[in-house]
């Protein structure tokens, strides 16, 4: 007998199973969604807690919250002025960058911490340019201001992406030895602008920086410079235009060190030279220094790590005599034996890497009738004839006899 149910239960088991299959075909051949303009916008500040510019501040953490993720750049260009004795951390989490003071601030205070160029979103790199964040430890926040514009002197066109940055007037020869109090970056059409500056007189330069430490030590960067003190103490807009050159060579001078790690400094001068020595009062012995590629740069590497300052005297090309004194990088004398990175290791080079779907293994090769290279971590001043040089074949256990 004809039961209708039957049949449209027996239609809904063969017709279901069939259509659910045409649906995920359809859907798995659907096109990828085209890609639109590239995105050009620098990320833009969502929330800020404390607020900027915020008085009586007293906080030690500052979060700002962008509209999209943030690159971690190390944040080596930020600046703060004035300084801290003790330079914050600056964490990323998300979209949001977390800042944590590690020093006391001064009562009655404003505080700038300009960005630079280190605000860059994750995607496309966008930077948001001369972004600041201002508080004060007092009452009022500082409202004197400078603004103007960079022109390349020998054709008068805009100088962009120069440093122009304050000094206090007390600050002699400053921008050769130190970082600025109060700077900004200028634009496409060479202007700038420096807000939230404390009333006082200041030295002001434009500097073309070639490794980004705000400081006047390579001899390819370009300067500019005011005869006169910039008066910052009322009320009238100040607007510099500042013309920037680049200085012939002249007398070798000595421009400032950078402590790379434990035992390594390199000592920067304003140009080349052809000669040089240096002794030093904390280093007896076991020390070496060679020329970077530019010859403008000593790579000096000491052994005794334990010293906390050193007064170096160098001689240029035999003639000009400077003493430095430096602050050196130390380290406890458990901690030389405890951390192997600290320790002379070697630094193979010659490392082929096997890669397959399941493992990766990295060996060493070294080619025939080749001379053997060995390069260590660190500088090495001689070997011990007592400890025989051993090749052994593969992972035989066996040396090959010399």
């Amino acid at each position: 007998m004809f039961n209708p149910k039957q049949l449209i239960r027996t239609l809904h088991r063969l017709i279901y199973p069939a259509f659910i299959a045409l649906l995920l075909t359809n859907c798995a051949n659907e096109k990828a969604p085209e890609g639109g303009k590239k995105d050009t916008t620098p990320p833009s500040v969502k929330k800020i807690s404390p607020l900027n510019k915020s008085l009586h501040f007293r906080s030690n953490k500052i979060q700002i919250t962008f509209d999209e993720y943030i690159k971690p750049t190390g944040f080596a260009q930020t600046l703060i002025s004035p300084p801290l004795a003790e330079r914050p951390d600056f964490k990323i989490s998300g979209k949001t960058l977390v800042i944590k003071l590690k020093s006391p601030l001064r009562d009655s205070t404003t505080y700038t911490i300009n960005f630079a160029e280190d605000i860059k979103d994750v995607n496309e790199g966008n930077v948001l340019n001369n972004f600041t964040y201002v508080f004060s430890t007092g009452d009022f926040i500082d409202s004197q201001k400078v603004s103007g514009k960079v022109l390349n002197a020998k054709d008068n066109t805009a100088a962009d992406g120069v440093v122009v940055s304050l000094y206090p007037e007390d600050s002699v020869n400053g921008i050769i030895s130190k970082k600025p109090y109060y700077f900004a970056k200028t634009d496409n059409n060479g202007g700038y602008r420096i807000n939230n500056i404390k009333a006082g007189r200041y030295h002001i330069y434009a500097l073309k920086d070639q490794n980004y430490n705000y400081i006047f030590d390579q001899p390819n960067e370009q300067i500019a410079f005011t005869d006169s003190i910039l008066n910052l103490t009322d009320t009238v807009p100040q607007n510099v235009e500042l013309h920037i050159f680049q200085q012939k060579a002249g007398t070798i001078r000595y421009a400032g060190y950078h402590v790379v790690g434990l035992g390594q400094v390199q000592l920067y001068f304003n140009r080349q030279i052809d000669t040089f020595s240096i002794r030093s009062t904390g280093q007896p012995e076991h020390t070496w220094w060679y020329f970077d590629h530019s010859s403008d740069t000593v790579n000096y590497w000491f052994s005794n790590f334990y010293e906390k300052k050193d007064t170096l005297y160098t001689l240029a090309n035999d003639s000009v005599l400077d003493t430095a004194r430096i602050e050196l990088q130390t380290i406890d004398k458990d901690s030389l034996w405890a951390n192997p990175k600290y320790s002379l290791s070697i630094v193979n080079q010659s490392n082929a890497v096997k890669a397959t779907r399941s493992s990766k293994e990295i060996y060493n090769t070294q080619e025939l009738y080749k001379p053997v290279k060995i390069f260590f971590s660190r500088p090495v001043f001689g070997i011990n004839p007592a400890k025989p040089f051993q090749i052994f074949p593969d992972s035989s256990t066996k040396p090959v006899k010399a």
